[in-house]
């Protein structure tokens, strides 16, 4: 009776947590991936032990108006529906994948209250708040471990994968540690010597992260980024066995499962990094990944246009929706709320390099058009292909970055000494043109990024900018939620020259044309070829060749028989469905 209570008490202070969300956030699915340390600095906080401006919770907070101010009617926002906190947690790096407590803010951040206060922010503008969360293994500081290798007897000996120093070395990535008596253990541990891995097939380790995932639940987080989602079982760099491929996927559906029954609405998203294939397997036992096979082939042919992008994009979601459905079916199967989606990017914190460092290097190999222009026409299909699209935060701004190479002069492969390696993929966000004032952060010296350079949200304030372009994009979406969460229906064109596809939901039907090429075209409708665009509403148009877009919704222009296309251009098209 005690213990129902206290399920009913845990539900009713989830529900008061999520009062404050607007219900009409669920049509809003476009994501900010933010790195915290990099991104927002509040003003009159001390630096912590002289590190430099660290950007923090409250830092976000107060910039929540440069990402959505609430109202649908302005234009100068992100339109921003989710973000992604990259982890927040106390650790041992700078990046936060190591962790030390998985209940508490790390206090570069600010506090437990800092996070409730940007919740009830976000919540007031429709934003829902998701965090990324290492489940998959803790740092070796974390106190759980820390007491495993002390004490032979305790019950954290069974959260981690040990093995006798007197036998032979398993396979794979197995390390010392050595307790405060000298007496040595091995453990395994993936990603480094610093992250020894959880061993889930121990109960106790499995109740302890759902327990996790309650306790952010009931303060109002709307869901998890899963990282490594793929190695929870799968412990090589290499290709996943299949038995832990089922286990990862055991694994998944129950704590999906469990985290749905607490909010039916959570957003999980598991990253799976890999081939296409991979990405599938998973599918049963994740409703939502993140796969960087389908965002790389994007990149390539945004640099270098060639035929089949969309249909390998058509053939992969619906080999992971043919495989995710089967989870939802059968006795005491969760309900599929909404079909498998994939959270789709052009740059993350881990893609090397940033997606407007990657067309630089391209330009220097042959691409066509500017940076700029190849820039735009990859702002338009990140925002017009899927439900879920990504922004990592600067891509509004082609901020730069590229993976550095700090290894000592003899090392393998030899660097620059520097001991810096992916924080020049994170480097501080630039706010500002030149200066050093909040909410601009310098945590990291960056390498990429420079003052007065043209990439800062001060110097793009005007018309033309790629930040005034994202912002027409971005705020499309939320004026048409249809087109932004809609299903891709026929393709028209998948060639050299072009992107053409539907966009569809119920009876509202979008075209999205997106012309690849340096030349302005028109694209050509009749009785033979998609007679019922003949006619249809111009929504969109954008010149990515003279940097200038317009939004038609309110003008009610309709085309005729044909739409004009600018070069590198974008277009959109309305038409009611019969």
């Amino acid at each position: 009776m005690r213990r129902t209570f206290q399920r009913f008490l845990f539900q009713v202070l989830c529900l008061t947590a999520w009062a404050t969300s607007s219900l009409a956030q669920q049509d809003n699915n476009l994501v900010y991936h933010i790195f915290v340390r990099s991104f927002a600095d509040s003003p009159g906080d001390a630096a912590p032990n002289g590190a430099g401006e660290i950007g923090d919770l409250k830092g976000i907070r107060e910039k929540l108006d440069y990402l959505n101010d609430g109202d649908p009617k302005t234009g100068h926002d992100l339109e921003v529906g989710i973000l992604w906190l990259m982890p927040i947690f106390p650790a041992t790096s700078y990046h936060g994948y190591d962790v030390t407590d998985f209940r508490a803010v790390n206090p570069d951040y600010g506090s437990l209250q800092d996070l409730d206060d940007l919740i009830q922010a976000a919540h007031q503008r429709g934003v829902r708040i998701i965090l990324d969360v290492p489940f998959n293994h803790t740092s070796d500081n974390h106190p759980w471990f820390k007491e495993a290798v002390e004490d032979p007897t305790s019950r954290f000996r069974k959260f981690y994968h040990f093995a006798d120093v007197d036998k032979p070395v398993p396979p794979g990535a197995w390390h010392l540690a050595t307790g405060s008596t000298g007496k040595k253990i091995r453990y395994f541990g993936l990603f480094s010597p610093t992250m020894p891995d959880l061993n889930f097939d121990e109960p106790e380790v499995r109740e302890e992260v759902k327990a996790i995932a309650r306790f952010w639940l009931a303060r109002g987080i709307d869901g998890f980024r899963l990282d490594a989602a793929k190695h929870i079982y799968g412990d090589t760099f290499d290709a996943i066995p299949e038995p832990d491929i089922l286990k990862n996927n055991d694994w998944w559906r129950d704590l999906s499962d469990d985290v749905y029954s607490v909010n039916p609405d959570a957003v999980l998203v598991g990253e799976v990094l890999g081939n296409r294939e991979i990405m599938r397997r998973h599918a049963y036992g994740l409703d939502k990944e993140i796969n960087d096979d389908l965002p790389n082939d994007a990149r390539s042919r945004i640099a270098f246009p060639a035929v089949g992008f969309l249909g390998t994009w058509i053939d992969t979601l619906r080999a992971c929706r043919d495989v995710n459905r089967l989870a939802h079916m059968g006795p005491g199967s969760s309900a599929l709320s909404e079909p498998f989606q994939p959270f789709f990017f052009l740059a993350s914190h881990d893609a090397n390099p940033r997606f407007a460092s990657f067309l630089e290097e391209m330009k220097q190999h042959g691409m066509q058009g500017s940076v700029d222009q190849a820039h735009r026409v990859g702002m338009y299909l990140l925002t017009s292909l899927a439900k879920y699209p990504v922004f990592f935060e600067g891509d509004e701004l082609m901020q730069r970055g590229f993976k550095w190479n700090g290894n000592p002069a003899n090392g393998q492969p030899p660097g620059d000494g520097s001991n810096i390696f992916d924080e020049t993929l994170r480097e501080p966000f630039p706010w500002l043109k030149a200066g050093l004032t909040a909410p601009q952060t310098d945590w990291f010296h960056p390498r990429f990024d420079g003052w007065n350079d043209g990439v800062s949200v001060e110097e793009q304030g005007a018309a033309g900018s790629m930040l005034d372009l994202v912002r027409g994009l971005t705020n499309l979406r939320t004026e048409h939620p249809a087109y932004a969460n809609g299903e891709v229906g026929w393709i028209l064109a998948d060639s050299n020259d072009w992107m053409v596809f539907e966009r569809v939901s119920g009876q509202e039907s979008y075209l999205v044309l997106i012309n690849t090429t340096g030349n302005g075209n028109n694209y050509d409708f009749h009785e033979a070829w998609f007679p019922r665009y003949i006619g249809a509403q111009l929504i969109f148009w954008s010149d990515g060749q003279a940097k200038k877009w317009k939004d038609e919704t309110q003008s009610s222009k309709s085309i005729d028989r044909s739409v004009f296309v600018p070069p590198y251009g974008f277009v959109l098209l309305s038409q009611k469905r019969p």
